[in-house]
């Protein structure tokens, strides 16, 4: 017997059942799918946000780097000023006083004082002949005359002095004899004070070999080639090697040196202009490295003063105890924080207000409003507070600022030391301003040719910044030396007569 469809019913609606849960699951297995490869996509998304958020971190801190530089300049970097954009601020603009610009009322008058009468060339007596108001003929003399004085050049005529050598035979041998230059006359053309002067233009007044020639024949009607000023230079050069030498060793046992260098070339090569600076002495070298080693000759091996200068590494073998790091490029690199963000602005204004604190106080201790005792104290408060911000800048999320304050703490003793020593100052700006002639020197010389030249160059601005630091005149001591070597002579020493209190 065939089973009727009603009694399969039951059957059939369970499969219908098992079918639609089957494509259930299935359709929870695909969105399962899409779930995990939704969550997969997220994830790829996350760790490009993460990946792009660090880019963007990094193009940040770039750019913030790109705008420090290029809004640096010698106010807030060590550039000098001289490197600064058209249009930057000066390097410390002037505050405003609300006073009209020059002397003010009550100021001491400045005049050119009269000469001695017995430098006046010519008296010219002036009297009157008629009275200014009647006309009637005027006689007699004033005790006390108004003196006018009127200072002028005469025309200078260089002085040409003729040897004749004759050469005569011997009546005995029939050998001709020619006689000799006497002792003291130069073998050239040139006399030691034209030889003395074209070196003083040269060294002293930055005047190219050109401008020179030029100069000579305009002034003293003398012909010269630009060989013989190059000749004129390595003659002095050699004469002044004597007493150049002198500075060296006395600079070296100085109490108190600053040291400074700046960048030069020789030939085609970089090359580095060294100074070392005392009260009274200057001497200068020029080298084609800027580390220790130049600074071990430039100072003397065994140093023992006390050295002031930037925080250069080449410095770094004189001990922390005997250094004076300058507040100058300090309070310029702590301007230059200020570019570097919120953060980095945030240290950098602390630390530049406690600078300047400190100046005010200092200058106070220097014009004698404030005694040292006053100002040490002062300087241990100060002191905590400085110390306390530049730590707070080695955490700092700007690398250039943290590296800096880590730099600056590693020399932080030697940040004090003109609190302490009488005779240091707080900032290398008497090396930086004796060097600075150099610098204006390269600058229209684009350097120099040849080692020979470059011993010229750092001869003569030892000589010449010397003489002037002791007010000593240039041209006459130079002139001495050249006749000093023309007679086989000692030269003058640059020291000064009497040595200055250490």
């Amino acid at each position: 017997m065939i089973p009727s469809v009603a009694s399969h019913s039951p059957i059939v609606a369970r499969d219908w059942r098992d079918d639609r849960i089957d494509e259930l699951e299935r359709e929870n297995a695909a969105l399962r799918a899409k779930v995990c490869e939704q969550q997969t996509i997220i994830e790829a998304l996350k760790r490009t946000i993460a990946a792009l958020e660090g880019r963007i971190r990094q193009l940040e801190a770039q750019l913030r780097e790109l705008e420090a530089r290029l809004g640096k300049s010698s106010r807030n970097s060590s550039c000098p000023p001289s490197s600064d954009p058209p249009g930057a601020p000066p390097p410390s603009p002037p505050k405003r006083t609300g006073r009209n610009r020059g002397g003010q009322p009550g100021h001491p008058k400045h005049s050119r004082p009269l000469v001695p009468p017995e430098r006046v060339t010519r008296t010219i007596v002036v009297k009157p002949e008629a009275c200014r108001r009647c006309g009637d003929a005027l006689e007699g003399d004033d005790p006390d005359p108004y003196r006018h004085q009127v200072t002028d050049v005469p025309k200078a005529v260089a002085t040409v002095e003729e040897y004749q050598l004759h050469a005569l035979d011997c009546a005995k041998c029939g050998i001709s004899t020619r006689a000799e230059l006497p002792a003291g006359v130069p073998a050239g053309q040139f006399g030691p004070r034209l030889q003395a002067m074209t070196s003083v233009c040269s060294g002293a007044y930055r005047m190219s070999k050109r401008a020179i020639e030029e100069m000579v024949e305009d002034f003293f009607d003398v012909p010269i080639a630009l060989g013989s000023v190059a000749n004129l230079e390595q003659a002095t050069s050699e004469a002044v090697a004597g007493p150049v030498e002198e500075v060296a060793r006395a600079i070296r046992e100085q109490a108190v040196v600053h040291a400074d260098e700046t960048g030069w070339f020789e030939g085609s090569k970089r090359a580095w202009l060294w100074a070392a600076v005392s009260s009274h002495l200057a001497l200068f070298l020029i080298r084609m490295s800027r580390g220790a080693k130049v600074a071990k000759e430039l100072l003397g091996a065994t140093f023992a003063g006390i050295l002031i200068s930037d925080r250069w590494s080449a410095y770094s073998w004189v001990d922390t105890a005997r250094r004076q790091v300058c507040w100058a490029h300090l309070l310029r690199q702590f301007r230059g924080f200020q570019d570097h963000g919120p953060e980095a602005r945030a240290i950098g204004e602390a630390l530049e207000f406690l600078t300047d604190t400190m100046f005010h106080s200092w200058h106070r201790v220097r014009d004698g409003t404030s005694t040292r005792a006053a100002f040490q104290e002062f300087i241990e408060r100060l002191r905590e507070h400085v110390v306390a911000r530049l730590r707070e800048g080695t955490s700092c999320s700007v690398q250039a600022v943290a590296g800096r304050c880590r730099e600056i703490l590693e020399l932080e003793p030697a940040l004090w030391t003109f609190a302490y020593v009488e005779g240091v100052e707080p900032t290398n700006n008497i090396g930086e301003h004796r060097i600075r002639h150099g610098v204006m020197w390269r600058k229209t010389s684009f350097g120099t040719d040849s080692p020979s030249g470059s011993r010229f160059v750092e001869r003569i601005l030892t000589v010449v910044t010397t003489l002037r630091m002791q007010r000593r005149n240039v041209l006459d001591y130079v002139t001495a030396v050249c006749e000093a070597a023309l007679h086989g002579h000692a030269p003058p020493s640059l020291l000064p007569a009497e040595a200055p209190a250490s």
